[in-house]
């Protein structure tokens, strides 16, 4: 997921047809997503109800969340429905950051969830669901490309500290006068053909760049468009999207029965998580900070640290935190922190 630098626009194809925005579609010479294969695979032989691959929004997450609001969108978008775009312009991530993805390089999907729609309360499920996205795509990459991923609380992908990917759930709007259930718009953005000079920051990666890390040496090949790197994006987007859905409907189950913290699933999460255990410093609105040891999970998704040291606005010195390890622990939903950065950062 790549961070929107330019301000640039672009020709959007929105859910209802063709919006010129202005400007002019940058150039690519990289291979579309394989969008056949990809229903045949997802949908036809799949777990998936819908599949749609645009050539550019300005954020599938804000093109279905806008939709949501309309009638009928529960019949025109079920649950595990998904939209892809070749090229996102306008995305807006956690607390109103921009990002951007260019034509062809990366994926910008989002999928629609009814995690509440068999009449199981969905409370439980709600705030693990970007954890239980980010654990999925740990998995895809650790398991078929050897990639070393981990996950960072609450919503990235890193490995050794580039990050690679950044999810995002947001309740969708519910139309006036329509029936229940709640709708969570799942948007997941992932770093695939970047190339070391079109990264965003020096401290983002992309799924060719690790290859290449790891001696496949695909990032010299010729042009984002070789056969060699022809179906990467595809392969990787359906593999995720299948693991996905393995994972989801086992967090579907654990909910209904319990905790999902003490479950084998949120087992799995906190396991390839790499903030636990580590010096982290909290920043907080306002300008305060709390600095510790991120010691686990509650069983809300949020992140417990052993706060040692807090100050209250960013010029203030830090102050030491009086009393025993377990009266220094203290819960972080993902809505109470600015930023989570180690704590020598």
């Amino acid at each position: 997921m790549t961070q929107d630098s330019t301000g640039s626009t672009a020709s959007t194809e929105a859910l209802g047809g063709t919006v010129n925005t202005g400007g002019e579609q940058q150039p690519t010479t990289a291979s579309p997503l394989d969008t056949a294969w990809l229903r045949q695979q997802l949908v036809a032989e799949g777990p998936y109800s819908r599949l749609r691959v645009v050539e550019a929004v300005d954020s599938t997450n804000l093109q279905l969340s806008r939709a949501a609001g309309e009638p009928g969108f529960a019949e025109t978008w079920p649950h595990l429905s998904v939209l892809t775009a070749e090229e996102q312009t306008g995305a807006t991530g956690r607390l109103g950051r921009g990002w951007s993805s260019p034509p062809r390089t990366s994926l910008s999907t989002s999928v629609v969830l009814r995690p509440g729609r068999d009449g199981v309360d969905p409370t439980r499920q709600l705030p693990w669901i970007s954890l239980v996205a980010g654990l999925s795509l740990v998995e895809v990459l650790r398991e078929r490309h050897g990639i070393p991923a981990q996950l960072k609380w609450p919503n990235d992908v890193h490995i050794d500290g580039r990050k690679i990917s950044g999810i995002l759930a947001v309740l969708a709007p519910v139309p006036a006068g329509a029936a229940g259930g709640v709708t969570v718009v799942l948007g997941i953005g992932i770093n695939v053909l970047l190339r070391a000079e079109d990264l965003p920051t020096p401290t983002s990666t992309s799924v060719l760049l690790e290859l290449d890390r790891l001696g496949e040496g695909r990032a010299s090949a010729a042009g984002a468009g070789s056969p060699d790197l022809a179906t990467l994006r595809t392969e990787v987007l359906a593999a995720l999207l299948e693991r996905l859905a393995q994972n989801l409907a086992d967090l579907e189950g654990v909910a209904a029965r319990g905790s999902v913290r003490d479950s084998a699933l949120g087992a799995r999460v906190q396991e390839v998580m790499d903030t636990l255990g580590q010096e982290v410093r909290v920043e907080l609105p306002g300008g305060g900070a709390e600095s510790g040891t991120a010691v686990g999970l509650q069983d809300d998704g949020s992140l417990q640290v052993e706060v040692t040291r807090r100050r209250s606005a960013p010029e203030a010195p830090w102050e030491a935190v009086e009393g025993s390890a377990a009266q220094r622990r203290r819960p972080f939903s993902a809505g109470d922190v600015i930023h989570l950065r180690r704590a020598q950062a």
